[in-house]
């Protein structure tokens, strides 16, 4: 997200200070946006993409991207809490020949991460 941002704006020359005129946005968070030690909101999102000529779809992309990141570990936990959201909203994205392995390779990790805790 951040270089997508920052090259975006480097591509139309504007200055932090110029882009924040033109978003009405706060140039200390357009500069931490481009450092990645902020996300923008959505609404931001939308502002950037308008004036920096983005595409939305991919920027809002990669922003959810980094959100969903930044919002939880990416543990096995996690990735099939996502999945089966995907399989009640009615996305299939496993093939169904590949469930059955990817439950068990998540099984697997677990067990493993049980036994080095047990380890220390």
């Amino acid at each position: 997200m951040k270089e997508i941002l920052k090259n975006a704006r480097l591509e139309k020359q504007f200055s932090t200070r110029k882009l924040a005129e033109l978003t009405s946005i706060d140039q200390a968070l357009i500069s931490k946006f481009e450092t990645g030690n902020r996300i923008p909101t959505k609404i931001q999102v939308q502002k950037l993409v308008e004036i920096l000529n983005l595409n939305l779809k991919t920027t809002l992309v990669v922003w959810y991207k980094v959100k969903i990141q930044n919002e939880f570990e990416l543990n096995p936990f996690v990735i099939q809490a996502i999945t089966e959201l995907f399989n009640e909203k009615g996305f299939d994205v496993v093939k169904h020949e590949n469930k059955e392995k990817i439950a068990s390779i998540l099984d697997e990790i677990e067990i493993l991460k049980q036994k080095l805790t047990n380890l220390k």
